[in-house]
């Protein structure tokens, strides 16, 4: 049970640091698996403990997803720095 809680921990900390529009793409992922959410002018909340373990995956997914893409563009970013540095 602590290696769940420790799971959903750690997908609960990669959350905090999404942009909005991973954000939004995380809302549309609870929205279509049924996860239960409430919304107001602060933002959507949900319950993290009682997230389904598919809905669970298809986060976990998601966050590898935006980890992969992040580190991709920084790489793409420095080349195309050095690049330019190369042209001075």
């Amino acid at each position: 049970m602590s290696t769940d809680f420790e799971t959903r921990k750690r997908i609960f900390e990669e959350i905090k640091k999404f942009n909005r529009t991973e954000q939004e793409e995380l809302f549309r992922i609870l929205k279509r698996e049924n996860e239960e959410v409430s919304e107001n002018r602060n933002g959507i909340f949900f319950d993290l403990t009682a997230i389904k373990e598919t809905t669970l995956t298809k986060i976990k997914d998601w966050i590898q997803f935006c980890k992969t893409n992040t580190s991709e563009f920084e790489e793409r970013e420095k080349e195309l720095h050095l690049l330019a540095k190369a042209k001075e």
